[in-house]
């Protein structure tokens, strides 16, 4: 059990019961998004460093602390967008000033389906094209890898 899968199902069971319930094999989902995650972190963190331009005059010990940083940023994105999402419970997008009643609709429609798609209670085939699209728009493509929603995952399956 790697420390993502670890932090992933204790910070569900604590914020996302429900999710977690309506999941058919949470042992093997959480063994997943555990190594999902880690290797997010660890391609992002390359593309990082790769990017990243030397420092002139830069110590040993300076170059491996910003290398770290840079490390730490990549995790801290890849937890954000797969693992610590918000609790079942949370009304801040409703609450959200900026955000028509429309928008938040489109919102909760878009999150419930994602869910559906990540419990395996539906297929990305159950959904028209448009709203293959709708449940698409600004996901994150780990989540759409997740989701069977990826352009990839759309083209096995026949459906793009």
């Amino acid at each position: 059990m790697n420390q993502y899968r670890r932090r992933a199902q204790q910070h569900w069971e604590e914020f996302r019961p429900g999710l977690i319930a309506e999941i058919d094999d949470p042992e093997a989902f959480f063994t997943e998004l555990g190594t999902d995650v880690q290797d997010e972190v660890r391609g992002r963190w390359t593309a990082e460093r790769l990017n990243a331009p030397a420092v002139a005059g830069e110590s040993f010990l300076e170059r491996a602390g910003r290398l770290q940083h840079l490390r730490h940023d990549a995790e801290a994105e890849v937890l954000r967008e797969l693992v610590l999402l918000p609790a079942e419970d949370d009304v801040d997008l409703a609450d959200d000033p900026h955000l028509s009643e429309a928008e938040v609709a489109e919102e909760q429609w878009r999150e419930q389906h994602l869910h559906d798609l990540l419990a395996g209670r539906s297929r990305p085939g159950d959904f028209s094209a448009a709203e293959r699209e709708r449940l698409r728009a600004g996901a994150v493509p780990r989540l759409l890898e997740l989701t069977g929603l990826s352009d990839e995952a759309l083209v096995r399956q026949g459906l793009l």
